[in-house]
């Protein structure tokens, strides 16, 4: 069964560059506009990971983070959050912290791609190797 990523971008533009890019290496993409888009198709699709931009229309990145990281259902997410805010880590360290990776705007899609990668790769590994006995 192939991977699935949710692209979490207000820009029509960020979510269709990403999409195509990872289409390319027979991923599936899911897209959403607006944090609530997003928390919806999450908890309806379960990707294996998020692209997730903070400065999103109804419900900001912010927020879609805290409440991805609450869920015993959605903790597990990777999430790279892709924002164009180059001081996020200093204007919110501890809510950020919950992300795997953050990349700033503007990015290279081939590094995003390989990124993403990594971070499924590191997912399936962690998923598939049984928890030690003590």
């Amino acid at each position: 069964m192939g991977k699935c990523v949710m692209v979490v971008d207000d820009d029509v533009n960020i979510r269709t560059a990403v999409k195509l890019r990872l289409e390319r290496d027979a991923l599936t993409v899911l897209t959403a506009a607006n944090g609530d888009e997003a928390l919806r198709q999450i908890a309806e699709q379960r990707p294996d990971l998020v692209i997730l931009d903070l400065f999103l229309p109804v419900r900001d990145g912010y927020a879609v983070l805290s409440e991805l990281k609450r869920s015993e259902v959605t903790a597990n997410i990777p999430v790279i959050v892709l924002t164009a805010h180059h001081r996020c880590r200093e204007d919110n360290p501890a809510l950020l912290s919950a992300s795997d990776e953050i990349i700033v705007k503007p990015f290279s899609p081939r590094y995003l791609a390989q990124r993403v990668h990594a971070h499924l790769e590191r997912r399936s590994k962690a998923v598939s190797t049984p928890a030690s006995r003590r």
